[in-house]
């Protein structure tokens, strides 16, 4: 008899729990392939071997979000508080202005989320649904929609927010108080900036109230956790296609609604899961040889933010890290209208506020906005890139 056999305690794996890890294990690898067939096959989209290539990383961070989301840090008892999405692991039209974080939840728990606020202009707290599994038979999305200066904070912008359902609210409840929605399986934190690169973060944890054990690793819980990451590597890469080809009918123009329009038509599981104090305006650009397309934004007044962000047809943001990619209403210079001009095109317009696609001619874009009061569309028009080159820098 083998050592580990008569040690106490150590109980040996069993057969079926062999079969069920190996079962996921080959969900897991399975759903990659089919995520990668998915870049293979997709039609209508832009298909040069700089597309093709970032369609195969792609699929890399997708399965990089998986293991660490679903597997990782997916546990409610012992709530990990994870930054989702960077530079390097994109996620269905990032915002390069924004630090998304995400933490999974149990609707029964009661939690806190302490810290400080942070140098951001808006930190958005959007509670719902699991994302990618379904809504049970019931709604999908949003549950609560919220943010972090609706809450009085401490002196240093500090954070103290009990998270409970109703049940378990003490009596009084503190001020600082969020009822838990029923369904509620996720917090996703968005913080956006003006300018991230010289503003200070949030620093943000979520503590279950409450003393848990350890965590530990058990065969059947394993597994779930496997098959729920290989499930949402599948459900983003035809998502992210699906979302391409419904610009189709957007093509160099800005449609949408705001989130909360999207919450409650219930039409789909990723609109539903929008910020319900941001409204999304989106389309495709589609650029001629010597052609750039002006988006101009119309102040809506009042509101807080706006941000134009440009994509790939695999809905990641294009490389901000090199190139000016996004504007929004503090970087972009302002018309004398009131209005902004930004330009979308390959190469130097020699007019303010280009936005770089680094030599694409057709991409994604998507204006948010946030705590404006239904926003107008921004319109847009194709302009020959002669004709702003003769405008001059004034224009």
């Amino acid at each position: 008899m083998s050592p580990s056999c008569t040690t106490p305690n150590i109980t040996p794996v069993s057969d079926a729990d062999q079969e069920r890890l190996d079962k996921a294990w080959r969900a897991w690898i399975d759903a990659q392939e089919a995520a990668v067939d998915t870049v293979r096959t997709a039609h209508g989209v832009p298909r040069t071997d700089q597309d093709v290539a970032e369609g195969y990383r792609w699929v890399t961070r997708l399965v990089s979000l998986a293991q660490e989301w679903f597997v990782e840090k997916s546990d409610p008892l012992h709530p990990v508080l994870f930054q989702l999405q960077d530079e390097f692991r994109k996620l269905l039209v990032d915002n390069p202005d924004t630090r998304y974080g995400l933490c999974i939840l149990d609707d029964t728990r009661t939690y806190r989320l302490t810290g400080t606020r942070g140098q951001a202009a808006y930190v958005g707290l959007t509670f719902g649904t699991p994302l990618g599994q379904g809504g049970g038979g019931g709604s999908t999305g949003t549950t609560l929609q919220t943010h972090l200066d609706a809450f009085e904070l401490g002196e240093g912008g500090q954070v103290d927010i009990l998270i409970a359902p109703e049940a378990a609210l003490p009596d009084p409840a503190p001020p600082n108080t969020v009822v838990l929605p029923p369904g509620t399986g996720q917090l996703a934190v968005r913080e956006t900036f003006f300018d991230r690169r010289h503003e200070s973060p949030a620093d943000l944890r979520v503590e279950l109230v409450g003393p848990e054990p350890a965590p530990v690793v058990r065969a059947d819980d394993l597994a779930a956790k496997i098959e729920v990451a290989a499930l949402f590597v599948q459900f983003v890469a035809a998502t992210a296609v699906t979302m391409w080809h419904d610009t189709a009918g957007s093509v160099n123009r800005l449609g949408g609604t705001s989130g909360a329009e999207h919450v409650a038509a219930q039409d789909d599981e990723v609109r539903t899961h929008s910020n319900a104090e941001m409204t999304y305006h989106g389309g495709r650009w589609v650029l001629g040889e010597d052609e750039a397309l002006v988006v101009t934004v119309h102040d809506p007044r009042p509101f807080l933010y706006w941000g134009l962000t440009t994509a790939t047809a695999w809905m990641e943001s294009l490389d901000y890290r090199y190139r000016t990619t996004s504007l929004n209403n503090a970087s972009a210079l302002r018309s004398p209208d009131g209005s902004w001009q930004l330009v979308i095109a390959t190469r130097d317009p020699g007019v303010p506020n280009w936005i770089d696609t680094g030599g694409r001619r057709e991409g994604y874009m998507i204006v948010r906005w946030v705590l404006a009061d239904d926003p107008p569309h921004p319109t847009c028009a194709l302009v020959p890139l002669a004709e702003l080159r003769a405008r001059g820098p004034s224009a």
